[in-house]
Formats: C-alpha cells, sequence, structure tokens
C-alpha cells in the first residue's frame, strides 16, 4: 500500500533572491542548464536579450525578454534595456 500526504511549508525570500530564482529558470528551460555570462548584466532591447552589450546576442525569444525584463526589476529596481544612440 502506497499513502501520499502533502504538507504545507511557509518559505520567506526577497525580491533579490526571487529574481535569482527566475534567472535560474531561464538557464535551466532556455539554454538547457549551461550558461556562463561571464557575470555580465543581461540586457533587453525589441524582445530580444543581450549578455553584456550588443555584441552579445543571446535569445531573440520574447518570453525570456519578459523574464529578463522581471529579474532586473527584482534585482536593480528598473529594467535594463540598450538603445541605440544616433549621433547628430
Amino acid at each position: 500500500m502506497r499513502i501520499t500526504g502533502k504538507q504545507t511549508v511557509e518559505i520567506e525570500i526577497n525580491e533579490k533572491e526571487l529574481g535569482y530564482a527566475i534567472m535560474q529558470h531561464v538557464i535551466d528551460e532556455y539554454f538547457g542548464g549551461d550558461f556562463d555570462d561571464a557575470g555580465c548584466d543581461w540586457y533587453t532591447k525589441d524582445t530580444k536579450v543581450y549578455v553584456g552589450g550588443e555584441d552579445w546576442l543571446v535569445s531573440e525569444n520574447p518570453h525570456v525578454a519578459v523574464l529578463v525584463d522581471a529579474v532586473n526589476i527584482l534585482r536593480y529596481g528598473k529594467k535594463l534595456e540598450l538603445y541605440t544612440c544616433t549621433l547628430r
């Protein structure tokens, strides 16, 4: 005979920890669990995701961009977006 029980567990995490948990989900789900970002920040621009700057495009998946924006808001209080500067 097999019996399955349920237990309610209450945990508390802060916003920064939640941000790290979401980023780990992004890496596991969309990058196969193996991704070295060299400690660089992740940025978004037009639903694309870059690491460190515009030279390192890592995803064109809009779902990844939304999650990265959420992580940056939780960790830094704002989205980290790349902007193209034009000189006149």
